[in-house]
């Protein structure tokens, strides 16, 4: 993900991409192909992203810019590099053009109506179209800069608002646990305070006045 929380990355990650009136938001991110091998570390068997990386291989992009390791020229001059094999001789020419199969739906053609240009003739097929600074300015290696569809919007907007449901139902909870706990430490004194009130009782005595017992005579 692009590094919103630092700024000065950040815009280094935006001038890499090179889009024009791109800001990049909290879902927007590049892929590690972008990434050279010395802008990773390895943590608890983890490949992780170095905190200064930025991105710097693109389709656009030199070879001789991929890295600054590559990019410094070496001391000592290289050899020169050996010469190229002979070509290859041409291939014997075919014995008739094949014609592709054709159904009721499909118009028929004839691959002498393609362009030689798109054709490679050591094996007669078809290859993919030059990548011309037209072709370039359309391509993209990856598409992780198109914005949010309108259904994962919606989506991100839903699980919002049952995370906001559930921290009030939390809330809510709490609340009635600590007016449990208050009920029940109020009982717990009044258990206390009765208990303490019977064993004052068990222990106590009555005053009686001097004239409550008569002194009666039995006759011998």
């Amino acid at each position: 993900r692009f590094p919103l929380t630092r700024p000065d990355l950040c815009k280094k990650w935006e001038a890499a991409v090179k889009r024009k009136n791109f800001k990049p938001t909290k879902y927007s991110s590049i892929c590690s192909e972008h990434f050279t091998p010395d802008c990773f570390k390895r943590e608890c068997n983890n490949k992780l992203l170095k905190e200064n990386a930025v991105p710097t291989i693109f389709c656009y992009t030199e070879p001789s810019e991929k890295s600054e390791e590559f990019a410094e020229q070496p001391e000592d001059p290289l050899p020169p590099p050996p010469p190229p094999p002979p070509p290859p001789p041409p291939p014997p020419p075919p014995a008739a053009t094949p014609v592709l199969p054709t159904s009721p739906s499909t118009p028929s053609f004839h691959l002498s109506q393609i362009d030689a240009r798109f054709v490679d003739p050591s094996i007669g097929l078809l290859m993919p179209p030059l990548q011309t600074p037209s072709n370039l300015a359309v391509f993209c290696d990856h598409n992780y800069t198109v914005e949010d569809t309108v259904h994962q919007r919606k989506r991100i907007q839903q699980l919002e608002e049952q995370v906001e449901k559930l921290r009030k139902k939390l809330k809510t909870a709490q609340q009635r646990c600590r007016r449990q706990e208050r009920q029940i430490e109020k009982l717990r004194e009044i258990v206390q305070f009765q208990k303490e009130k019977d064993i004052l009782a068990g222990k106590g005595y009555v005053i009686l006045p001097n004239d409550y017992f008569e002194v009666v005579e039995v006759p011998a």
